[in-house]
């Protein structure tokens, strides 16, 4: 596929891209690669794909960041507030 640059030219790349981003809080590459697969996620990419983007052996993996998908999916059910059902007319 491509190389993968030495870690610690990563690291520079990473504090460079947070220090444009105008971030002041430390940013370490696994909260970027977490942040990485959670934005892939959102933005509706398979999770096979994801898996394969992170290197992960198993999708197993990858799950793991589906949760922060499931907590979005609630917030926005729980935004509709109460729902009422009339259970006679859905009959």
């Amino acid at each position: 596929m491509f190389d993968l640059p030495h870690k610690g030219t990563a690291r520079k790349h990473l504090a460079r891209w947070v220090k444009n981003a105008g971030i002041k809080k430390s940013i370490t590459w696994h909260c970027a690669r977490h942040s990485f697969a959670v934005n892939l996620l959102n933005a509706g990419t398979d999770i096979k794909t994801v898996s394969s983007l992170l290197g992960h052996a198993s999708i197993k993996m990858t799950e793991k960041y589906l949760h922060v998908i499931d907590q979005r999916k609630q917030k926005a059910i729980n935004k509709l507030g109460k729902v009422a059902f009339d259970t006679e007319t859905a009959k």
